[in-house]
């Protein structure tokens, strides 16, 4: 050890402060575990809070209202960083700002503090993940705090990203250009569900188009089509976890990794690549490291676009031979009708043997918000003569969901 250098120790020591971070250092802190948070930022949220999820989702609400979105996106991020930083202090957990690098599987080095070392009893990785660009482009998350509009901007890809940052530019005035390709959530989604959200993206002036075209011109160019796992300084090569073929770091059920000392969650591990599954695996791995049975085993992760119109899905959408797909448009809805929402659907995915609910698919306004009882129905293992059974919230847009299980119950039992 060099003259001069520091250790501390503690039984939990977290790699990233973003969404999976936070989670698992709470939880742990909650169980009573001595919790150590290392994160290149001042404060925690990570890409999501600072760069992504909250900025872009909120830049999108502004602008489809025509607020400023600058200013409201900034108070935003600034308060939510502030209540993390609250509930950090108060459950005990102490932040450093710097970024680690394992020594082997008890320890890990710092550059950027005055702590040089860290020993753990046990470490979670959640470092996230990273755009890979081509050379004259920038990331989504890079758009979504751009302070200055470009006149023009062309998005290359297809998946939720891609769509939100083409939509957020053409609120912002922009000459936008959406090139799709052949691979991604829009070209993977029944067809059905995604005709209202094209709609929506043509009457709000956005090209879209499927290759790319062979000059860019003087364009503001968004690359949303790959993403890799931010391992390279952590010098994962002075412990046993191991990477899969993607580079993704492998895990098991609890978030573990092939060292047993160290887990890993969130984005890094390639497994969802959304906050709300980064959240549940920190907190799962926290309770691992604390002996409790707690496993990741989704049935329905919620995956959200935030477009005009919304498309909110979960589950699969995929029929084959044992099942089939409802559809329910909003007309059906005086108060989707009401409000000037009719054009949306509400998709039902069942099993023809059993009933049993597959996956749900919604394109509408706010479907973002009304995907929840979707999930739950489907974790629970909720039948469409579950669903047909509920009494409706009326006028709303949710009951459409029953709506659509009627209408499968009736072709359930007519055929």
């Amino acid at each position: 050890m060099v003259v001069g250098e520091f250790t501390q120790d503690t039984d939990v020591l977290v790699i990233g402060g973003g969404p999976g971070g936070y989670a698992a250092a709470f939880r742990a802190a909650e169980l009573g575990r001595s919790v150590l948070i290392v994160d290149p930022r001042e404060d925690l949220g990570g890409v999501c809070l600072h760069e992504g999820c909250i900025p872009s989702k909120t830049r999108l609400h502004r602008t489809a209202h025509g607020l400023d979105a600058d200013d409201r996106g900034r108070r935003a991020v600034a308060t939510l960083a502030k209540g993390l930083a609250a509930k950090a202090k108060s459950l005990g957990i102490e932040l450093v700002q710097g970024t680690a690098h394992f020594e082997d599987a008890r320890t890990v080095q710092l550059t950027g503090e005055h702590v040089s070392r860290i020993r753990f009893k046990r470490a979670i990785i959640a470092t996230g993940s990273r755009p890979v660009l081509r050379d004259d482009a920038i990331s989504p998350d890079a758009a979504a705090v751009l302070t200055t509009m470009p006149d023009a901007c062309l998005i290359i890809g297809d998946d939720y990203l891609a769509l939100e940052a083409a939509t957020m530019m053409a609120g912002e005035g922009v000459d936008t250009t959406l090139v799709t390709g052949s691979s991604g959530d829009l070209s993977a989604l029944p067809a059905e569900l995604t005709k209202p959200m094209l709609r929506g993206l043509k009457t709000a002036g956005i090209t879209v188009q499927a290759d790319l075209p062979t000059e860019t011109g003087e364009r503001l160019i968004v690359d949303c089509r790959n993403r890799t796992a931010c391992t390279d300084d952590l010098r994962l090569h002075t412990t046993k976890v191991e990477l899969d073929s993607n580079g993704w770091i492998t895990v098991d059920g609890q978030q573990r990794s092939t060292e047993p000392r160290i887990f890993a969650v969130g984005d890094v591990t390639g497994r969802s690549l959304c906050a709300g599954a980064a959240l549940m695996q920190g907190r799962i791995a926290a309770e691992a490291i604390c002996d409790m049975p707690s496993a990741f085993d989704p049935t329905a992760i919620p995956h959200l676009i935030y477009t005009n119109p919304n498309i909110a899905w979960c589950g699969s959408l995929q029929v084959d031979a044992d099942s089939t797909m409802t559809s329910i448009p909003w007309g059906f809805s005086g108060r989707a009708v009401g409000m000037g929402a009719h054009q949306g659907i509400t998709m039902l995915h069942w099993d023809r043997h059993t009933g049993q609910i597959l996956g749900v698919g919604l394109c509408g306004a706010d479907a973002c918000e009304l995907i929840e009882t979707s999930v739950l129905a489907i974790e629970m293992g909720a039948s469409i003569e579950d669903l047909a059974a509920i009494v409706p919230a009326h006028p709303t847009r949710s009951e459409l969901l029953g709506e659509a299980a009627r209408a499968a119950l009736h072709e359930m039992h007519t055929k």
